[in-house]
């Protein structure tokens, strides 16, 4: 990992403390997350943390400077290393606004998982999505504008990938890595707005 890069992730848990605390609304976290994200150098990137910078220590790959200590400061939201999740014979569904890991482990057999990321909160700019789907249908919706690479091992099976809720709209600097096995089963992948910035009725239906 560069030297920008680890700043840069820094800045993110920086944002998703300062949501936590309410500090920062939902709106601002995800404008600044996407300047983050583009953010050419450190000094962008304490330009952009400068007024919700706990107090405290960071990291020592942390190019921030700590303001006067403040022991009532709540602390930046780590992301978990990674979450299985399990069906099995049923149907289940993850979704709302809730903190991705920086690895999804998903296993089906016998059923249906739907895994829905427009309103969840990203703290890296790579999320890994390892696969076990076994007689079963998965349906991954991701914010439009993010880059899915599937490399998942298919076997009698099917994968879909739907683009067009998400016309109109630049890529948003995330990138999600299908791995894993997929047998005799269904992949759906369908890239959306996320909610309330969905397209007019009329305009879907008039192709525009």
């Amino acid at each position: 990992m560069s030297e920008l890069e680890s700043q840069r992730h820094d800045a993110i848990r920086i944002l998703s403390g300062a949501v936590a605390s309410d500090r920062l609304s939902v709106e601002q976290f995800e404008s600044r997350l996407a300047l983050v994200r583009q953010a050419p150098n450190r000094a962008t990137l304490d330009a952009i943390v400068a007024d919700v910078v706990p107090s405290g220590r960071y990291p020592a790959s942390s190019g921030f400077v700590p303001v006067a200590a403040d022991h009532t400061a709540v602390a930046p939201v780590e992301p978990a290393e990674s979450l299985r999740i399990k069906t099995v014979l049923s149907s289940s569904k993850r979704a709302g606004s809730w903190t991705v890991p920086l690895r999804l482990e998903a296993k089906v057999v016998l059923g249906e998982l739907t895994i829905d990321l427009r309103d969840a909160v990203f703290c890296s700019d790579v999320l890994d999505l390892d696969l076990d789907i076994l007689l079963g249908s998965f349906t991954l919706i991701v914010p439009a504008g993010a880059q899915v690479e599937n490399e998942c091992e298919e076997r009698w099976s099917s994968t879909t990938h739907s683009t067009r809720s998400s016309r109109g709209v630049g890529p948003i600097g995330l990138l999600i890595r299908l791995t894993g096995r997929v047998r005799w089963s269904s992949v759906e992948i369908k890239e959306k707005r996320r909610s309330g910035e969905e397209e007019p009725a009329w305009k879907r239906l008039l192709g525009g």
